[in-house]
């Protein structure tokens, strides 16, 4: 009788167990089969830029890694802060990712009402590459040199332009610190929505001249549509070595942002800390492919090594200081 007790205890408790077992299962079945749904890759610009090119090569990384449909979607506006934002109110579960760069830590320092607060509305999975910047004026006008450049601009004032990929994205940035640098205080800014339209602006003689990231204007002057005129960067290009740096120019207002332009990859903040594994683990997958290396090193672009949570948190902390720096120097104010 008492073996019988016994027994018909240890069923119970078993039965119990595996209930609670199978019922732990149920509880967590995203996190546990991360991913069994298709990944969306927000980029917060135009289809065409630097931004882009960067989303969809991790979209097509990811979706061969994980195994599920991974989809870029473009919602340019405001800086990028309409896609940031999108992506900060989105469900913390994995599935809805952000390319975000210097405009995620500008942002804080040009906008007063921002729908979110770019330093705890996100998780940083990765930073991916850093972009240097080329000064382009279009080829028919025969000015070669910076020194060209700033002699008309001081010689017609009131004609002067430059265009960038939004108000408050780091090309418009660039220009507003050449700006002050150069002292062409009548230089009017004119934003479009991403970078493929602001180039296409100076290709047209809309207006006379953008900073932008190499990986999207180098095509322009190899093309022979645009002249480089300097680059934005500690050293010569490679893929121009002739095109002096502007601090070889005298400008050294430009090394305060080493690199003024990088993309990321990030997660809405109190995404689980599993998820974020696995992302960060196929992102330094990708980051170590020597073809993606040649793809980003071939547009005069520098792949950055896989980096730990904590060194990319502390990326985001240099650079906040950095642009409150040059955004309070240069007096730039976004709309």
């Amino acid at each position: 009788m008492q073996q019988k007790r016994s027994f018909n205890f240890l069923k119970k408790m078993l039965g119990v167990g595996l209930s609670s077992g199978l019922a732990a299962l149920a509880a967590s079945p995203a996190q546990a089969a991360y991913p069994d749904k298709p990944i969306s890759i927000v980029v917060p610009f135009a289809p065409g830029g630097s931004t882009d090119q960067i989303g969809r090569m991790i979209a097509q990384h990811f979706s061969k890694d994980f195994g599920v449909p991974v989809v870029v979607e473009n919602k340019p506006g405001a800086a990028g802060t309409v896609g940031n934002g999108y992506v900060a109110r989105a469900k913390s579960d994995g599935y809805t990712l952000l390319i975000g760069g210097s405009d995620i830590v500008a942002s804080q320092y040009l906008y007063k009402d921002l729908p979110y607060d770019p330093e705890k509305a996100f998780a940083p999975i990765g930073v991916v590459s850093e972009f240097p910047f080329l000064m382009l004026v279009e080829k028919s006008r025969g000015i070669t040199t910076v020194q060209e450049f700033v002699a008309y601009a001081k010689k017609n004032p009131d004609k002067i332009s430059f265009s960038s990929a939004g108000m408050g994205n780091s090309t418009h940035l660039a220009g507003e610190a050449f700006k002050h640098a150069a002292r062409l205080d009548s230089m009017v800014h004119v934003p479009y929505n991403g970078s493929a339209p602001a180039l296409a602006a100076v290709i047209s003689g809309q207006v006379d001249t953008v900073f932008d990231t190499a990986i999207t204007a180098a095509p322009l002057v190899t093309g022979g549509k645009a002249n480089a005129l300097g680059v934005v960067a500690q050293k010569r290009l490679p893929l121009f070595p002739d095109v002096p740096t502007m601090s070889e120019l005298g400008y050294k207002e430009f090394d305060q942002l080493a690199p003024w332009s990088w993309k990321g990859l990030f997660a809405p903040s109190g995404t689980p800390e599993d998820v974020l594994d696995k992302l960060q683990r196929s992102l330094a997958g990708l980051l170590e492919d020597t073809e993606f290396q040649k793809r980003i090193e071939a547009t005069a672009s520098l792949v950055v090594p896989p980096q730990s949570t904590a060194k990319a948190q502390q990326f985001l902390v240099d650079q906040r200081k950095g642009w409150k720096k040059m955004i309070s120097d240069a007096n730039i104010q976004a709309m």
